[in-house]
């Protein structure tokens, strides 16, 4: 390549990568619900396509446990519609079973037509508040198969050659508890993909079609090139590794998730031949949503300036065994698979990954207790509440640096909503939310606390609990320690609380009732008894531990003047490295 050519690849993949976050800022700023305009609960991206078939080649930041389900998604649509595409179409898709995760993440996309053949595709796919079957909120965790799971939307036109299609909006409308959000929701990913088809016009007719596939070309290259040496760095071998999940919420326990990854020079494949089969509970994971995860974790250990695009997965390939628990057959439900075994997927190949490349992994933390609530507002209409409040906490540590922040990097793109707006649109009070002492994985670099929250419900409420990451935390790499267990106490009255086990489902709360999340804070990297005595005293002075959790976790012996005993210290930590 010239100097010219690289510029002109640069630019044009730079065009296309700000267009994807114009998409990102347009669903923002035009949604209805707060999942989308507060929340950020999605994602948004560009595809290319030669001869019906697709290829990623910009996203903006967002949901990054979505990195590769929108691309299957837009594969399925364009696999639906070869032959009956044209321009003004969006496309509507939400099917586990035909590129889909579960059936809450919805996909719209538009295909940008230039002479007559589809050039490029913008997508968003975003988290629906509600998608109809029997659970508000459309996590059921009794669900028997994927119907109790919602409504599934194969791929449908919802705009044909730019008019509005009336009678899939209106079914799909006519199946939500929500149709206020959905509907603004939906004009808002359409929206986002239109002003994206607008944008990406101009560039072509600026540079051409030939020079912009050529720059699309040049810049995926890259990225696999990028791809190729960091693998390559890694150490080659075969590596095994095994997590659990906790249970399937109908009665299956530490239900194992397995992973053999094998890295050969710039090549790595991950096989989960030796996992569970598939569940009689919701927590399968589609294919889709499998090597999503595969590729959220992977993206977590490289270089940050890496773009994302099709070159980060084309030298890696996974193996999921259909019937098994990260790729069910048909109709299993897999309601809960972007929280769990997600979580467990994305963990188990860092635990792998430890083996062959240890200063790139860490930072998981997505092990998702959650509670859904809705009831019926004094203004006589229905909310539903996701408790985003009481999912937040502990980001897991990496090498060089403590975990930060609430979310984990699995969640990476979403946003906190406001205390003060949440408290406008639900009929709610947050009390507490703050950082929990000593309530994360020690090690040489530490995870971030877990945090406490405590949501009070102002009108009566029924609420859905599904327990996870209570008897498997997230796990600690290279000696540092697990995560703190999660756990979740419904307060219904001032005389009855209640310690959810696995799952609560449809539990009425009376106004008063509360919601009381401990939510675990993040695994440790490194050995704890390495920790600079200095970091553990700011640690103890930012309230983040104890004097008794500098003793236990770092054995750091601390008097009540918060000064350290450097003799005392030096022989607890020698004294417990002898015994390991």
């Amino acid at each position: 390549m010239t100097k010219n050519d690289i510029v002109l690849t640069r630019l044009i993949a730079g065009s296309l990568e700000t267009i994807a976050l114009e998409m990102s800022a347009t669903v923002t700023r035009t949604a209805r619900s707060p999942i989308f305009n507060e929340a950020h609960d999605f994602t948004t991206a560009i595809f290319d396509v030669t001869r019906n078939q697709s290829r990623l080649v910009a996203q903006a930041p967002g949901c990054t446990i979505q990195l590769y389900a929108i691309v299957a998604a837009v594969d399925s649509a364009l696999k639906s519609f070869k032959h009956d595409l044209h321009p003004g179409d969006v496309i509507i898709a939400s099917d586990p079973y035909d590129g889909g995760t579960h059936i809450p993440d919805q996909v719209i996309l538009t295909p940008l037509f230039i002479d007559r053949e589809p050039i490029l595709i913008p997508a968003v796919r975003a988290h629906m508040g509600d998608v109809g079957g029997p659970v508000p909120g459309g996590y059921n965790p009794r669900a028997r198969d994927i119907w109790q799971d919602g409504i599934i939307i194969p791929p449908l036109k919802i705009v044909e050659k730019g008019e509005k299609r009336r009678d899939i909006f209106d079914l799909i409308m006519a199946n939500n508890r929500l149709p206020d959000w959905l509907e603004g929701d939906l004009d808002a990913m359409i929206g986002a993909c239109k002003l994206a088809a607008t944008r990406l016009e101009k560039v072509v007719h600026r540079y051409g079609v030939h020079v912009v596939r050529k720059s699309l070309q040049d810049a995926v290259s890259y990225t696999k090139r990028r791809m190729a040496a960091e693998i390559g760095s890694w150490k080659n071998g075969t590596f095994h590794a095994e997590t659990y999940i906790d249970h399937d919420y109908l009665g299956n326990n530490d239900i194992p998730v397995r992973c053999t990854l094998t890295v050969q020079d710039s090549k790595l494949s991950i096989d989960f031949s030796h996992s569970a089969k598939q569940v009689d509970g919701f927590v399968n994971s589609p294919l889709a949503n499998t090597i999503s995860f595969v590729f959220a974790a992977i993206a977590g250990c490289i270089d940050e300036d890496i773009p994302i695009n099709e070159g980060l997965i084309e030298n890696i390939s996974v193996i999921a065994p259909l019937g098994s628990i990260v790729n069910p057959t048909m109709p299993a439900p897999v309601g809960n698979c972007t929280c769990i075994p997600g979580a467990e997927i994305a963990e188990v190949v860092l635990l792998a990954l430890e083996q062959c490349a240890p200063k790139r992994v860490g930072m998981n933390s997505h092990k998702l207790p959650l509670a859904y609530s809705n009831g019926i507002d004094t203004d006589g209409k229905r909310w539903v509440n996701l408790n985003f409040f009481g999912y937040t906490g502990g980001a897991g540590a990496a090498y060089g640096t403590d975990g930060w922040g609430l979310y984990p990097p699995l969640m990476t793109g979403v946003i906190l909503p406001s205390i003060e707006m949440t408290e406008m649109q639900y009929p709610t009070r947050i009390h507490q939310h703050e950082y929990i002492s000593d309530f994360m994985g020690a090690g040489f670099w530490r995870g971030a606390p877990g945090v406490e929250t405590r949501i009070e419900y102002l009108t009566t409420s029924h609420t859905n609990v599904m327990m996870a990451g209570a008897r498997h935390p997230t796990r600690g790499f290279c000696g540092g320690k697990d995560g703190a267990p999660n756990k979740i106490v419904l307060e219904i009255d001032r005389t009855n609380e209640l310690e959810v086990q696995e799952t609560v489902f449809d539990a009425t709360m009376p106004p008063g009732g509360a919601l009381h999340f401990w939510r675990g804070g993040g695994s440790g990297w490194g050995d704890p008894l390495e920790r600079p005595v200095s970091k553990v005293m700011e640690d103890l002075r930012d309230g983040y531990i104890t004097v008794e959790g500098a003793l236990a976790d770092y054995g750091v012996v601390v008097d009540c003047d918060q000064i350290v005993d450097e003799k005392l210290t030096n022989s607890e930590r020698k004294r417990r490295k002898a015994s390991h």
